[in-house]
């Protein structure tokens, strides 16, 4: 009797690959002797160009083929599904690919061999002998150097690919994992190196298998390589800290706080601007410190601007066009305004055009002036613009 491995594919919106793709996973049956290839289609609910229609007909032909229909994130549509492939189909081992076309399905023969050699987890990668990552030079870097960095962060270091989602792995294993920790229900492709890591926590025998990585075969990608970034950055210093002892739930803090830092991000860009024009228009236009800061504040509210309704604030949506957010923004950055200047006036008034000595140079009072307005600037910038100018519909 054949042993059954199952093979869970996460699709969104992948009409154009799904079909091709579970052809030529199935295809890789002849090339490992033995084994029964059952694939699991989970299906995000947002899904909406048919991909359920195509994979249902195909279950209809082949009973090997399986459709679920998941909550949003690949996490949910990988633990989903595995959940399901254990409960239903009961396979000796578990594993997962994507349904884009971007992972050349013959990795799941080397897959399928290395735990049949003995190991609990085996991990497609790019990075050893034998693989290849075939994407646009600004991918490969944001690939490497994510992989680079859980490395050298996270650990361990003698893996070399953490980013993909190609991965076989024992039931047993599966079970060890602590679901109450891994991300899995975000909505980031965190899962993949989180998964990892959780599975290293678990005590898994693992080895990396080459496979072959290239562009898309239809469609575009939804990986958004600042979220990822972000993500990979504050989950790997969270491992870091709890490997120390330092038990601060660090990325569920930054992930539920991720639009305060970006907005954040950008108001330190603001700043810079704002400083910027503010010491040249007391140095070179010579005007007194709360003039300049009027001047120098307006500059930097349209840079602030462009970047919060571009990135910052991207997919909110909201019942308000591109001018009225533009109007609405410069009232509340107006309100900014005069809180910024009547601070600088004050504190002009009260302790004057002085200097400071540090280090050996002196410093204009005038600096701590502007410094002293972005506390209280900023708060009332993010309240403001968070719950009136990019106001989500849905709220």
């Amino acid at each position: 009797m054949k042993k059954i491995v199952s093979v869970v594919l996460p699709t969104f919106n992948e009409k154009a690959n799904v079909e091709r793709t579970v052809d030529k996973v199935l295809e890789q049956e002849k090339n490992i002797p033995g084994w029964e290839i059952h694939i699991v289609v989970a299906d995000d609910i947002r899904s909406s160009d048919g991909t359920d229609k195509i994979v249902l007909n195909l279950s209809k032909k082949n009973s090997r083929i399986r459709l679920i229909k998941v909550n949003p994130g690949l996490g949910v549509g990988l633990i989903k599904g595995h959940r399901y492939a254990l409960e239903k189909i009961h396979p000796g081992v578990l594993a997962q690919l994507d349904a884009d076309g971007q992972v050349v399905p013959d990795v799941l023969v080397r897959l399928v061999r290395a735990v049949e050699d003995g190991y609990d987890l085996a991990i497609g990668s790019r990075f050893i002998e034998g693989g290849k990552n075939q994407l646009s030079i600004g991918r490969r870097i944001f690939t490497y150097g994510a992989s680079l960095f859980c490395r050298l962060l996270m650990g361990p270091r003698d893996i070399r690919e953490f980013t993909n989602s190609a991965r076989a792995f024992t039931p047993a294993l599966f079970q060890k994992l602590n679901f109450q920790r891994l991300p899995w229900q975000e909505l980031s492709f965190i899962v993949q190196p989180a998964f990892l890591h959780e599975a290293i926590l678990a005590g898994a025998k693992y080895k990396e298998v080459p496979l072959i990585f290239k562009n898309r075969l239809e469609g575009y990608s939804k990986n958004k390589v600042f979220n990822y970034t972000y993500d990979v950055i504050t989950y790997c210093i969270d491992a870091r800290l709890h490997s120390w002892g330092v038990n601060i739930p660090l990325f569920n803090l930054t992930r539920r706080a991720k639009t305060v830092v970006k907005f954040g991000l950008v108001g330190f860009v603001g700043t810079l601007v704002d400083f910027l024009f503010y010491k040249i228009f007391i140095n070179l236009g010579g005007f007194p410190p709360a003039t300049s800061k009027g001047f120098s504040t307006e500059i930097a509210i349209v840079s602030n601007f462009i970047l919060n309704n571009y990135w910052t604030f991207r997919y909110r949506k909201t019942k308000t066009n591109l001018w009225q957010k533009f109007g609405i923004f410069n009232v509340v950055s107006f309100g900014g305004l005069v809180m910024a200047v009547l601070i600088v006036k004050f504190l002009h008034v009260t302790y004057g055009d002085g200097f400071i000595y540090v280090f050996g140079r002196h410093i204009a009072f005038n600096n701590f002036y502007f410094f002293a307005t972005i506390p209280f600037v900023m708060t009332w910038n993010f309240l403001m613009n968070h719950f009136i100018t990019w106001k989500n519909q849905e709220d």
